[in-house]
């Protein structure tokens, strides 16, 4: 079983890797994923530095650095695997994973071939009327879910997020002109929000769920906002918000030993 750990990343945010990576050696130690980070700018030496450390690079060009487009870019480029582990430089790991339940994930995979993705988040969680899918989970269901996809950290078949992605930027290119900048392009592209927003959502029913596949999530175990704790993968939602560092970020880095150098 090969699977790929993702971080789709650009020069704006490299200061946030040491810290990123630092947390997976420290709070997930035993894990044998190969780690990549695509970028249009290979050849920094925050790259570099995490190059030899171990964590693989793919190259995107300077036109493939949209927020969508970096991402359907980085599969497109990316070697072969049974499933890929996309990431933001943000989801900032601050406790040890939950090995037993993500083995427990993978064995969902690989013994259910409608299941496409499982979400290790519960942000959003399911909705309390989804119909469970063994102890944890539950199976998203477009009738009461309003978030059918999210970026929060979710484990997937390879394919299935490679034909996510490739549709999701083959319809942006359908609905805006082409002779977009390349940051004329990045800015709509995180404006139109086209995964997330109500439209994004009825592509994911349309193209991800109309064959009977199936997308599961972790079940929250309470309201309250440290249920994110009591997951898989234990993480805050998001480190920056409006294109600015939380505090709390600031202060895990120093806390944990990588401090965060912007």
């Amino acid at each position: 079983m090969k699977v790929a750990y993702l971080i789709n990343t650009t020069p704006k945010y490299f200061y946030l890797l040491p810290l990123h990576i630092g947390l997976i050696r420290r709070y997930a130690p035993g894990l044998d994923w190969d780690l990549w980070i695509a970028t249009e700018e290979p050849n920094h030496h925050v790259i570099q530095d995490m190059k030899s450390q171990g964590v693989k690079v793919l190259e995107l060009l300077p036109s493939e650095s949209g927020f969508l487009k970096s991402r359907e870019a980085a599969l497109r480029r990316l070697p072969t695997y049974d499933y890929v582990i996309p990431a933001q430089e943000d989801f900032l790991l601050e406790r040890f994973i939950d090995y037993n339940t993500i083995d427990q994930t993978f064995a969902i995979l690989e013994k259910d071939p409608s299941v496409q993705s499982i979400r290790w988040m519960p942000c959003p969680g399911p909705a309390e009327a989804d119909e469970p899918y063994g102890l944890h989970w539950k199976e998203l269901d477009p009738s009461f879910d309003e978030y059918l996809f999210v970026f929060q950290m979710t484990v997937w078949r390879f394919t299935a997020l490679q034909t996510w992605y490739t549709k999701l930027t083959e319809q942006f290119e359908r609905d805006y002109p082409k002779t977009l900048t390349a940051e004329e392009r990045r800015i709509a592209e995180i404006r139109a929000n086209y995964a997330e927003n109500s439209r994004g959502q009825g592509y994911f029913k349309r193209w991800m769920m109309s064959a009977g596949e199936k997308h599961l999530a972790w079940t929250r175990a309470h309201k309250h906002p440290n249920a994110v704790y009591m997951s898989p993968w234990p993480y805050r939602p998001t480190a920056v918000v409006g294109g600015k560092l939380e505090a709390w970020a600031v202060e895990l880095g120093k806390r944990e030993g990588w401090p965060i150098r912007q």
